[in-house]
C-alpha cells in the first residue's frame, strides 16, 4: 500500500512541478513579449550592419537574462528588505499583469511607447543595454512577476526551475528577435497582436490566480 501511495506522491510532485513551470512560462514570456519588441527591435537596429545586429541582440538578451535570475534569486531578500509581504506582492503583481493582459486583449502593448520616437538619439549609444534589455525585455512587468514567481516554491529546487523557465523564454526571445525579419513579414503586424491577444487570455487567468491566492493569504477566513 505505502508503494503505491509513494508512486501516486511522486506522481503529483511532478504534475505540480510541470504546472508551476508552464505557468512560470506562459507568464514570463508573455511580460517579456519578444513578440511585441519586433517591431521596435527592427526600428532600432535598422541602421547597424549585421555584425552590429547580432552582437546587439546578444548582448540583449544575456543582458536581460541576467537581470531576472538575479531577481529570481535575491527577490525574496528585497522584499524583506524593504518591509513588503508576500501577499501584497502577489496582489500588485496580480494587478500588474492583469493590466498587461488586458491590453494585449484590446491590441495595446505593455512597452514604452516613445521608445520608437527616440531610435536617434538611443542609436548613439549602447542600445543593447538600454532600451533593449531594459526595460524592452527585462521591464518591470517581467521583474514583478519574477519575484512573485519566486515565492511560489521558495526552495533551492523551486528556484533552479524558475531559473531554468527564464533560460527557456529568453532562448526562445533570442531567436525570435534574430527570425524578427521573418516573422514580421510571416505574421503582420495584425498577426502579432492576434497572437499577443491570444496569450493575454492565458495570462488574465495567472493574474487572477495570483489576485486570489494573495487575498486568501491576507485574509485566511474567506
Amino acid at each position: 500500500m505505502s508503494f503505491w501511495h509513494s508512486i501516486l506522491e511522486n506522481q503529483f510532485h511532478l504534475l505540480s512541478t510541470l504546472t508551476y513551470m508552464v505557468n512560470t512560462m506562459v507568464s514570463i514570456f508573455i511580460m517579456v513579449d519578444p513578440l511585441a519588441a519586433i517591431p521596435i527591435y527592427l526600428v532600432l537596429t535598422e541602421r547597424l550592419s549585421p555584425s552590429e545586429v547580432r552582437k546587439t541582440r546578444q548582448k540583449a538578451t544575456f543582458v536581460a537574462t541576467a537581470i531576472l535570475v538575479i531577481f529570481a534569486i535575491a527577490g525574496v531578500g528585497v522584499l524583506n528588505f524593504f518591509g513588503i509581504s508576500i501577499s501584497a506582492l502577489r496582489i500588485s503583481g496580480g494587478i500588474l499583469l492583469l493590466k498587461v493582459s488586458l491590453e494585449h486583449l484590446g491590441g495595446g502593448s505593455h512597452k514604452k511607447e516613445g521608445i520608437e520616437e527616440d531610435t536617434d538619439k538611443v542609436q548613439r549609444t549602447d542600445l543593447s543595454v538600454v532600451p533593449l534589455a531594459m526595460p524592452l525585455l527585462a521591464g518591470p512587468g517581467a521583474i514583478s512577476t519574477i519575484i512573485v514567481q519566486s515565492t511560489v516554491y521558495p526552495t533551492f529546487f523551486g528556484i533552479s526551475t524558475l531559473i531554468f523557465s527564464i533560460i527557456v523564454v529568453m532562448i526562445v526571445t533570442y531567436y525570435s528577435l534574430k527570425s524578427s525579419q521573418y516573422l514580421f513579414r510571416l505574421f503582420g503586424k495584425t498577426g502579432l497582436n492576434l497572437l499577443g491577444r491570444i496569450m493575454g487570455i492565458l495570462v488574465a487567468a495567472i493574474a487572477i490566480e495570483f489576485i486570489i491566492k494573495g487575498v486568501k493569504d491576507t485574509l485566511p477566513h474567506l
